[in-house]
């Protein structure tokens, strides 16, 4: 049976992008140790559904589409650079503040997709950032003092999501949006 790796996220703009690299480059890391996440591959996850056979998608798309929030936009504020495992760091990510329309648009796509048999329902905490960078070889916290202490402060709004096809391959991951739904 042919798979797809899918994930459903929210897309960002060209410009923020751009902003949060430059910021970003522009610290002292220990950049060989590091596997930047390219600007274009940047997005906010909200599901990871993993591989999927094909023949789901119809339905998945069909789940999405029904799902409508209370506002048609979501305003996202970031807040504080972060580093996932800090014995051992192995994600650099940017933290986004607490919202309850995204908070309300993760629980719905995670119980219509539960609900209709086409994913698991998530047990960890929903934690909303932006990853920059994996720490791909053995790295000590004190080497990542200058992402400790960056500050990127950010407003930006997003009006729809979208369900992606994810294909690893050495040169790194090629994503393909399958499908687009407005809030």
């Amino acid at each position: 049976m042919d798979q797809a790796r899918l994930f459903i996220s929210l897309p960002l703009e060209g410009a923020l992008i751009r902003d949060i690299h430059k910021g970003f480059e522009s610290l002292d890391l220990p950049w060989e140790k590091l596997k930047v996440v390219e600007p274009d591959n940047m997005h906010l996850t909200l599901k990871f559904l993993g591989p999927t056979p094909i023949d789901k998608i119809p339905d998945i798309i069909s789940t999405l589409d029904k799902i409508k929030l209370s506002e048609d936009s979501i305003e996202l504020v970031t807040d504080k650079a972060q580093i996932f495992n800090e014995k051992q760091p192995r994600v650099l990510s940017i933290a986004l503040q607490a919202n309850k329309t995204l908070q309300e648009l993760f629980d719905k796509i995670d119980q219509a997709l539960f609900d209709a048999g086409l994913a698991h329902k998530e047990v960890r905490r929903f934690k909303p950032h932006l990853t920059m960078a994996r720490v791909k070889q053995s790295a000590t916290m004190d080497e990542f003092k200058d992402w400790q202490n960056f500050k990127i402060n950010k407003i930006f709004n997003l009006s729809f999501f979208v369900l992606m096809e994810s294909n690893l391959s050495k040169q790194g991951p090629h994503y393909t949006t399958l499908q687009s739904f407005d809030l």
